[in-house]
């Protein structure tokens, strides 16, 4: 799943399999944090979406990490980098707004909206990279630290 991360790039059709699913979940969660921040100011609930698609597996990441449970850690931590990937792609698109939208055409791109508030519109397909190489250093030092936790098990088998 990771090389199709990284295959992918910011090109949102080349995700199919699991990474699709991975896609599905993180958009239930997306559009979750708009429903939870109805009552904010519209920066901030156009906000939420992303935010909480991001900061939702960042908690779990930060859980399993204070009870000691590296491999859960690892997993959760590349949810958040893969969901960090999915933000960048939302992001990189705010200028050209290619991307299909719930809700059909009329609706509010959520990154097109902010980064226009912010006049950073143009700057928007190098934030995307930016926030994309974010995501796949997340991903990498996942699989990293899943590797050393599962050289250590063997050493702990073997060592018995």
């Amino acid at each position: 799943m990771a090389w199709q991360i990284l295959a992918r790039g910011l090109d949102f059709n080349a995700a199919s399999g699991a990474l699709r699913f991975i896609h599905g979940i993180d958009l239930v969660i997306h559009e979750a944090g708009h429903t939870f921040a109805s009552f904010l100011p519209r920066f901030l609930y156009i906000l939420a979406g992303s935010a909480l698609q991001v900061i939702l597996p960042a908690v779990c990441a930060v859980t399993f990490l204070r009870q000691g449970q590296p491999a859960s850690f690892a997993v959760a931590l590349f949810w958040t980098g893969e969901s960090i990937t999915d933000v960048a792609i939302y992001m990189a698109d705010a200028k050209k707004q290619a991307l299909p939208l719930l809700g059909g055409e009329g609706v509010t791109h959520d990154w097109n909206y902010l980064l226009a508030q912010l006049h950073l519109l143009g700057a928007a397909d190098f934030l995307g990279r930016l926030t994309w190489l974010l995501g796949v250093g997340g991903i990498v030092a996942a699989i990293t630290i899943l590797a050393n936790d599962t050289r250590r098990a063997w050493h702990r088998t073997a060592s018995s």
